[in-house]
């Protein structure tokens, strides 16, 4: 009986299977075609726009390639057909603001790629912002396409709302973005007590069993503390969760799927416990954290004054982080340092960059420098 060993077969043997499912992905992938489009020469300027944002921005919401050729006035689109279909309606949509409002039909098919919003009419001005920025500064952040249009809806007669274009979590952000403004112009239209009023869907606009919006009512105090200077705080436990984050007036809105939501709910919770003390978290069974051993001695140094310096590592590695206070009544040689983010890549990033800062400490005292600020959990 002949006994394999170990050796490059078994290699190869994994690539083999690899590249089966490789082959699998490709066959399972939708077609991709190429198609051309004319479009006019005023239209041309307006759908490639400034620095060509706006075709970059479209492509980007339909998943398509898009080349436009301002000689030919031809505009060419690469993609699977469903990408291929979104790319021409939303290069209508964008030339018919040129010339008026856009009108979009509902009353034969629901769509799957958009989502509507009522915007009080004393709102619109201050959801667009100046120039429209403030819209554009959304369509930014979400990956989406958004424009005040008039919709007709079965049964309804046609009226204007917003337009929220793109993938479902691009379409969530944006719609609680823009009712955190709405909210903030025109408190209790969104907000009701403890109540989020979500907004009506049409049809089409369906999000499935697993993904759904959860709220917490924040104190004044807690409010501030959990959304930082320029919201830098919601944003980075938005970013390490793998979650949306949005407050719309004094609740945090919490949307995503089941697993994203829990992350989002206790990375919030620890976060306020640190606002008036400290937190211990056990983090058996969690997959979402990374415990890195710190010396005690050069935990100041690390979490910097007033935690500004583990802000900084945060922010370049995606996480959230703080030192763990489970043992804090007993002498020890290391404090742990908790890092949490739903990308293990992200946490190996910031691990990378605990390490760099103790070895930067110990070469520091090694020459006769400080020893730093003194500990804290500092996850603010």
């Amino acid at each position: 009986m002949s006994r394999r060993s170990p050796d490059y077969n078994d290699h190869d043997s994994d690539n083999g299977r690899n590249n089966d499912r490789d082959a699998d992905r490709d066959r399972d992938r939708p077609e991709r075609a190429r198609e051309t489009m004319p479009i006019g020469k005023d239209d041309a300027a307006f759908v490639l726009g400034k620095n060509g944002s706006t075709k970059k921005k479209i492509a980007r919401v339909c998943g398509a390639d898009l080349d436009l050729n301002e000689h030919d006035l031809v505009l060419e689109i690469y993609g699977d057909e469903h990408q291929r279909s979104k790319a021409r309606d939303y290069v209508q949509f964008v030339t018919q603001q040129r010339i008026g409002p856009v009108h979009i039909d509902l009353t034969t098919e629901g769509r799957d790629d958009l989502t509507v919003v009522d915007v009080p009419e004393d709102c619109v001005g201050f959801v667009m912002g100046r120039g429209g920025n403030t819209l554009r500064s959304m369509e930014e952040e979400w990956g989406s396409l958004m424009f005040f249009a008039q919709v007709r809806e079965p049964g309804q007669e046609e009226i204007e709302k917003l337009c929220i274009f793109g993938s479902l979590r691009s379409r969530r952000g944006a719609e609680l973005k823009v009712m955190s403004a709405v909210e903030h112009k025109h408190p209790g239209h969104f907000v009701r007590g403890e109540t989020l009023l979500e907004c009506r869907r049409i049809p089409g606009d369906d999000s499935g069993e697993e993904w759904s919006t959860d709220t917490m009512l924040l104190t004044d105090d807690n409010f501030s503390y959990a959304l930082g200077a320029k919201g830098s705080t919601r944003r980075k436990l938005a970013t390490a969760a793998g979650c949306i984050i949005e407050y719309v007036g004094r609740l945090a809105c919490i949307c995503g799927y089941t697993k994203e939501r829990r992350r989002a709910r206790d990375y919030i919770k620890w976060l306020i416990a640190q606002r008036t003390g400290t937190v211990s978290v056990d983090v058996t069974d969690r997959d979402d954290v990374t415990v890195v051993e710190c010396p005690s001695s050069s935990i100041g140094f690390i979490t910097g004054y007033r935690g500004e310096s583990l802000r900084r590592i945060e922010a370049a590695s995606g996480t959230f982080c703080f030192t763990d206070a489970g043992d804090s009544g007993s002498k020890r040689d290391t404090e742990s340092v908790l890092i949490f983010s739903h990308d293990p890549y992200n946490r190996k990033k910031a691990k990378r960059i605990l390490k760099d800062k103790i070895d930067e400490h110990k070469d520091i005292n090694s020459r006769g420098g400080g020893g730093g600020y003194g500990g804290g959990g500092y996850g603010g």
